[in-house]
């Protein structure tokens, strides 16, 4: 299930959404006190918090929708070149080699046996032959009808929405892809285990996909970690001189975060003493991570770590694997297929 919003507020919102999108773009002056305009943008920029998930919850609806339309399409067209049916070619497209092996079915078994409690053993086994049998199924399904996709041309120009000022302001740290199909926004706390945790899961990420990834730092630290705050003043000192993921990375293997560990750390990275010195005490550290702190309530965000991946809400210290599902979703869905037939 993609909502828990009833079908009638959905149909609701999309409706609400496309009559207000009709005569309006975001210069739209929308008031004017004395003289001066109020523009959509900057009403939308107040309420972002509100406004994107709707534009988010719009976005997925609309992507799903197409992508089976693509898919009836892509089935209809190529039953009609083999001179077959529809149901005959989905069946062409699920059929070939079914092997389960006993030591799959165990292996399933003993994962899911509090599962199956209810009944027999014999009886559990076989429903787990039969699922792993139509999973193989579906597999062979989903990968010849990529293939099948890749023979005709199919380009997917369905816009995203464009993400907010503060997560697009080409400020904060990043690293990854120059022009990444994939944006990681990472909420995160020098003193938060779970953020230390996920450090190396990013850095492979970005190993994985260079061209495609690309990750932007964004400081949330706790008022529950005594010298968290500090230490993402720190690490944005640490940023003007071109040091941010250096630091970034002792910062997350300290033991110590205190006033002193963080000079010695700076020190042993090569920074300016007095440069950094100055910088720690002054307005615009504290400002530059109070206005990520401030970007993240606007998204509703108050744990660490979170991430919004292309907008969507993920939090959470996520495994490799979960991101490498977030991302291969975003690029399949998002990658333009050229091949011609």
């Amino acid at each position: 299930m993609l909502f828990r919003s009833s079908p009638g507020r959905v149909l609701f919102l999309i409706l609400l959404l496309r009559v207000a999108a009709l005569a309006q773009t975001p210069e739209t002056v929308v008031a004017t006190v004395n003289g001066r305009d109020i523009t959509l943008k900057q009403v939308d920029e107040t309420v972002s918090s509100v406004v994107l998930p709707l534009q988010q919850q719009l976005y997925a609806i609309r992507r799903v929708a197409l992508d089976n339309l693509i898919t009836a399409r892509i089935l209809e067209t190529e039953a009609r070149a083999q001179g077959v049916s529809i149901e005959e070619l989905r069946q062409r497209l699920t059929s070939g080699e079914i092997n389960v092996t006993q030591a799959q079915v165990e292996a399933a078994y003993t994962q899911n046996a509090s599962f199956f409690a209810s009944m027999s053993p014999d009886e559990a086994r076989e429903r787990l032959r039969l699922d792993l049998e139509n999973q193989t199924r579906m597999k062979n399904y989903r990968a010849r009808l990529e293939a099948l996709r890749k023979t005709w041309i199919v380009k997917v120009n369905l816009p995203a929405p464009s993400p907010t000022p503060e997560l697009d302001d080409r400020l904060s740290p990043a690293k990854g892809a120059v022009k990444p199909a994939v944006t990681i926004v990472e909420f995160s706390d020098f003193e938060c285990p779970f953020c230390r945790q996920v450090q190396d899961t990013l850095k492979q990420i970005v190993e994985r996909f260079p061209d495609e990834v690309g990750v932007v730092f964004k400081h949330l630290p706790s008022d529950g970690h005594r010298n968290s705050f500090a230490a993402a003043r720190a690490a944005y000192c640490a940023a003007e001189q071109d040091r941010f993921w250096q630091f970034h990375d002792a910062l997350f293997t300290s033991r110590e975060l205190s006033p002193a560990n963080l000079n010695e750390l700076a020190m042993g990275l090569g920074l300016g003493r007095e440069k950094f010195a100055e910088c720690l005490g002054a307005e615009r550290s504290r400002t530059a991570v109070l206005k990520d702190v401030e970007t993240a309530k606007r998204y509703r965000i108050d744990s660490t770590p979170s991430f919004l991946i292309n907008g969507k809400l993920v939090k959470g210290a996520l495994s490799f694997a979960d991101f490498q599902s977030f991302i291969e979703r975003e690029l399949s869905f998002t990658r333009k297929t050229t091949s011609t037939n």
